[in-house]
């Protein structure tokens, strides 16, 4: 069976999680982990967030990949974050934070929350898509059974992605998410419309509606509830299982324990 999901789906969805230059508050490149100043009254604001994102998280991943930061806004809970690939060779990434929905400074609970539930989310994805678990191909189709595709590459066999694929996106489930891309996904409406159907439909597989939208979101959405959420002793859905399924890398243990360190003056 040949799956034609790959490149369409990614191509669509991510032509609408870049910011606009509309929306943009600021650009700026980073080197060797430090931000090059852009001389703008943004300077120091770009310079928080990227030393609060590289405080956080391992900087053996931040500063070797993230090459540039977007600063943006289009007002609060629309587009929240993003990470885009620079290179393709997945060896650079742009990360992009709206500063109103990332707000450190929030006496807001809830906001603070969010706040460190987007940047373990962005951080996901520079973890599951880097050069070290994605290699660049030429292939535009992928047939059932063979290594993972993504708009980024093929996933190497014991990538996490490429793991957490073939563990919980086999068979209908993955037909479905297929059929939902091939005939639905020409206008945003649409596909968002089937997308939520599918969840409501598996909503013991996912645990957020946008966990749906594809198997990178999904593997995202697990690692930021593995981060944030207590650890299930007692796995009863296959949603719990994705969370418990990052447990087996003691790699992957050892982040959780650093990021919930760094962030718990905001979670408490």
């Amino acid at each position: 069976m040949k799956l034609i999901h790959i490149i369409f789906l990614f191509f669509f969805f991510s032509a609408f999680s870049q910011a606009t230059d509309s929306e943009r508050i600021g650009t700026w490149s980073v080197k060797n982990g430090e931000i090059i100043r852009n001389r703008s009254k943004n300077d120091q604001l770009a310079i928080y967030y990227w030393n609060e994102f590289n405080r956080i998280f391992p900087q053996e991943l931040t500063k070797k990949y993230i090459k540039r930061i977007v600063l943006m806004t289009d007002g609060l809970d629309e587009k929240t974050g993003a990470l885009v690939a620079l290179s393709s060779k997945n060896d650079k990434w742009q990360l992009e934070i709206d500063v109103n929905d990332v707000n450190f400074y929030s006496k807001d609970k809830k906001r603070l929350h969010e706040s460190v539930y987007t940047l373990v989310h962005e951080f996901g994805h520079l973890l599951t898509l880097n050069r070290t678990q994605i290699r660049p191909t030429d292939k535009k189709l992928q047939d059932e059974g063979e290594l993972y595709l993504t708009l980024e590459g093929e996933a190497y066999k014991n990538s996490y992605i490429n793991r957490f694929v073939n563990l919980f996106w086999k068979g209908a489930l993955l037909n479905r998410w297929d059929v939902i891309q091939r005939k639905y996904c020409y206008t945003e409406a649409n596909c968002v419309e089937k997308l939520y159907d599918l969840y409501l439909n598996n909503r013991t597989e996912f645990l957020t509606d946008y966990a749906a939208e594809s198997p990178e979101e999904d593997i995202v959405e697990s690692w930021t509830a593995f981060v944030l959420r207590p650890k299930i002793k007692k796995p009863r859905t296959i949603a719990h299982k994705k969370i418990n399924f990052f447990y087996e890398f003691p790699e992957l243990v050892e982040y959780r324990r650093m990021i919930r360190q760094n962030t718990r003056q905001y979670l408490h």
